[in-house]
């Protein structure tokens, strides 16, 4: 467990937005913000109706949208009135530190609460170990990232850039795990808290918007075809090295890249797996449903290509757990733990992606012939359309 840090040690500047009427009954009134991702400088740009947590660098920009036409915003100092437009261009403080300003936001006589944090990241540095680097942010040892030339997986050592640390971070706090980094993903849901001791093992986390922004993409798929946004719920995010060895992954995993998440869909609130296909069982064609979707986010390129697994465990917390990552390339895995654990892998066939997946068997079988031995093409499970209502 990361020791603990006092919220003014961060490197931040805060933009509160404060209300003169507020009421849980009234419906959330929802404001434009757009800035720059500080990983990559690109254009970010959401819609709020909850309380944002903008994460960009120091001296960035951030403008601020009025909801509606004709609305106004109005920018408060000590509660006294600066400045009052449809839309306004703030820039982030150059010095780091915790600054707070305050916004009204008026449409017609309704008044809402907001609430925006902007964090300028800390950028992380690192030492050769052995195969790897040593990432200390803040002068913390996150871990050891091994580098992608010593892996003994021919995607990796292929794709190097996409194994490489990443560079900027920030530290949560108890005060911002409700804030929403895009809307609908909260702080507090980017690192999972450990099952033995519902604490969470890091309070570091790497900044990854096209991670969080995939999250969003991926409930707003699935709330076309019947199954609410809530539904999907997160079990695991970003995993520091030492604590994603812990839990079985391998040195590579995408989870110590931040770009990856695990999850089931619960319609029913019990905290386990729905019947989406509502063929009286929960099994991996349920789970089919959802890789269904994901691949036309990716072949439509709304998210990133990356990896797509499927975890069905007779007797486990959650039954059917679901992993996403945005690792650059395609990698599709899918496993069986019947009640005593005995693993059975099983796959299925690509409907988007078909003529890569056969390229990739020709290689395998091409490299395992080279290598004297015989090669099974693995037998694979149809996908379902996508088009379908499942609710």
């Amino acid at each position: 467990m990361s020791r603990k840090r006092p919220l003014t040690a961060l490197a931040a500047a805060c933009f509160v937005l404060t209300a003169a009427i507020s009421s849980a009954a009234d419906p959330c009134l929802p404001i434009r913000f757009r800035w720059r991702n500080p990983v990559d400088g690109g254009q970010l740009d959401f819609l709020f109706t909850a309380s944002p947590f903008v994460i960009m660098p120091a001296g960035g920009q951030l403008r601020v949208s009025a909801p509606e036409p004709g609305g106004r915003l109005i920018l408060l100092r000590d509660n006294h009135p600066l400045r009052t437009d449809p839309a306004m261009l703030l820039s982030a403080p150059e010095r780091p530190g915790a600054y707070y300003m305050a916004f009204r936001a008026e449409s017609g006589e309704l008044w809402r609460d907001f609430n925006l944090c902007v964090f300028v990241p800390y950028r992380a540095t690192g030492k050769t170990a052995g195969k790897g680097h040593d990432i200390h942010v803040e002068g913390e040892n996150v871990g050891n990232y091994r580098l992608p030339e010593h892996s003994g997986n021919l995607k990796v050592r292929n794709n190097p850039d996409s194994y490489r640390p990443p560079v900027w971070w920030f530290r949560m706090a108890p005060q911002t795990l409700e804030f929403e980094v895009v809307p609908g993903v909260r702080v507090g849901d980017l690192v999972a808290p450990t099952e033995d001791t519902g604490l969470r093992h890091s309070e570091l986390v790497p900044v990854c918007y096209p991670m969080w922004t995939a999250i969003l993409r991926l409930r707003e798929a699935l709330s076309r075809r019947g199954i609410p946004g809530e539904a999907l719920k997160i079990i695991s995010g970003f995993r520091a090295p030492p604590y994603n060895r812990a839990a079985g992954s391998n040195a590579y995993g995408r989870h110590i890249y931040g770009d990856a998440f695990d999850f089931y869909i619960d319609l029913e609130g019990d905290a386990k797996s729905s019947d989406l296909n509502r063929d009286g069982k929960v099994d991996r064609r349920d789970a089919y449903e959802v890789v269904a979707t994901i691949e036309d986010l990716q072949a439509d390129a709304v998210i990133p290509v990356g990896g797509i697994g499927i975890y069905h465990t007779v007797g486990g917390d959650h039954g059917l757990t679901m992993h996403l990552d945005l690792r650059g390339h395609r990698a599709n895995w899918g496993y069986y733990y019947s009640a005593g654990g005995k693993r059975n892998e099983f796959a299925w066939d690509s409907r988007r992606f078909r003529d890569i997946q056969r390229r990739e068997e020709d290689e395998a079988k091409a490299r395992t012939e080279k290598a004297g031995k015989t090669y099974n093409r693995p037998r694979r499970d149809p996908l379902p359309p996508s088009n379908t209502k499942l609710r």
